[in-house]
């Protein structure tokens, strides 16, 4: 059995075994031995890096660079699930639902990343959805329901749609005599096939991975799960999910790209993106939920994504970069809110106050997260931010520039004003002395993560950029740095 097999087979029995056990807190040690295989597995892929694991998987540098962000953000999804439930006190069944149903999550997201067929990464896709259902529904209230069903339905509206992308490259592929749906093979028959089917197949295929990389049109139902969701989960959402997303997003673009319909895409992505960040900056003047507030946050982030793609040359890179950075921080601070909400018992914004004061190293951490996701230096996110300005200056996109820099001017002013009344703003002192306290060691994985995307932004490691410079190589008019 190679490292491939025991990583499947060994993740499902895992899952069976979580399902099946009568304890809550053997369920809960049973995380040891996957986030063992999980660790090991990405191990062994560094190592195969470029090969062919088999007839449907492979592992090259973007599958790499996303496989182990999904592994960096599980570890800590993890311990804040844990304390989560323990503080919680969740029934045995809850517990082991939702633990079943989190391993699967993170092996679905796996196989996406690693996919080299377009069939076998839509049936993966697929499954983040039905095993997201059960985490989204994990607290079982009404306003998990409603969230629930309306992930599952409009998801599924999504995948459907991506489904027929795949269908219109495969006519394309009819067409040019050659139906093999691999990466590999796609990218050698590319030039022989009808653009017309190219154009049809990318919009569908945008349209409906927008519901998992969390971007116009079908962003509403993300917000929403992120929302009714434990905060852990919101976290593997925005540092996991989103990521994917934009994998199988790539995936095509890159196949697409030494076409004639390039220039055609980059409108396409352009347009989504700029319009993205357009709805995150009206959402964030106005939203009270921080939870919310955050997932509109993770709107944002994606669409700049989409933008820098769209400008090419040096804006691939930073579209890579900005999902490295955006991940660290965006899963501390839904791992920290996680803490702000059991401290004050609600997720109203304006009821909250003096954090900093109430949990020193937790308020420190969600300023520092505050900092890093509104790309202020030294935050890795300033970096990628602006390159991706200079792509879009280089490629002349004025005016993209300025609507661009003008919306998150109005986002820096939403989110700023919130996060600093969370933080700063007086609270009685009657209101102080009743409220429950959180151990400083739960914001020890906010902090490591933190940690890492300063460094990201002060000293980006030669090997990472090294790792992103052949992730885009193959893309045209790509800027090496």
């Amino acid at each position: 059995m190679d490292f491939l097999e025991l990583y499947f087979i060994g993740s499902v029995l895992i899952a069976l075994l979580m399902y099946l056990v009568k304890g809550r807190k053997l369920d809960y040690l049973l995380f040891i031995p996957f986030l063992g295989l999980q660790i090991y597995f990405t191990y062994r892929s560094w190592f195969s890096m470029n090969q062919v694991l088999d007839e449907y998987f492979s592992v090259d540098a973007l599958s790499m660079i996303f496989l182990i962000l999904n592994t960096v953000v599980a570890v800590p999804t993890v311990i804040h699930a844990f304390l989560s439930a323990e503080r919680k006190h969740d029934s045995r069944r809850a517990v082991s639902i939702h633990n079943a149903a989190l391993v699967l999550f993170i092996v679905a997201m796996t196989g996406v990343l690693i996919s080299s067929h377009v069939g076998l990464l839509w049936a993966f896709a697929e499954a983040t959805t039905l095993t997201s259902a059960a985490l989204i529904y994990h607290d079982r209230n009404l306003v998990a329901l409603e969230a629930t069903w309306k992930y599952v339905f409009v998801a599924s509206i999504g995948i459907a749609f991506a489904f027929l992308g795949i269908l219109f490259l495969g006519i394309a592929t009819q067409d040019a005599q050659s139906p093999d749906l691999s990466l590999v093979a796609l990218a050698k028959s590319v030039n022989a096939m009808e653009s017309t089917w190219l154009k049809m197949s990318f919009l569908f295929i945008v349209a409906g991975f927008s519901v998992k990389i969390g971007t116009v049109p079908l962003f509403t139902v993300e917000i929403d799960a992120k929302d009714a969701a434990p905060s852990a989960i919101g976290a593997l959402f925005s540092g996991g999910l989103l990521n994917v997303g934009f994998v199988a997003i790539f995936r095509f673009y890159e196949v697409f790209s030494h076409t004639e319909i390039h220039a055609w895409m980059n409108k396409v992505l352009m347009i989504t993106g700029l319009t993205s960040v357009f709805f995150a900056a009206v959402y964030l003047l106005s939203v009270k939920n921080f939870k919310r507030m955050f997932a509109y946050s993770s709107l944002e982030h994606a669409g700049l994504v989409l933008i820098a793609v769209s400008a090419g040359g040096v804006g691939y890179f930073a579209a890579i970069f900005h999902l490295i950075a955006h991940s660290l921080i965006k899963a501390s601070l839904f791992f920290q809110i996680g803490q702000v909400q059991q401290t004050f018992r609600h997720k109203n914004v304006e009821r909250t106050g003096n954090y900093l004061r109430i949990n020193p190293w937790g308020g420190a951490a969600l300023l520092v997260g505050f900092v890093g996701i509104l790309a202020l230096p030294p935050s890795g996110l300033f970096i990628s931010e602006v390159l991706t300005f200079k792509a879009l200056i280089t490629g002349d996109h004025w005016l993209v520039m300025g609507l661009l820099a003008f919306l998150l001017t109005f986002i820096l002013y939403g989110m700023g004003s919130s996060l600093l009344q969370v933080l700063f703003k007086p609270l009685p002192a009657e209101e102080l002395t009743s409220i429950e306290r959180i151990s400083a060691w739960e914001s020890v994985p906010e902090w490591i993560l933190l940690l890492g995307a300063l460094t990201l932004g002060l000293y980006p490691p030669p090997a990472l950029n090294n790792l992103i410079q052949t992730a885009v190589a193959h893309l045209p008019n790509v800027v090496k740095l």
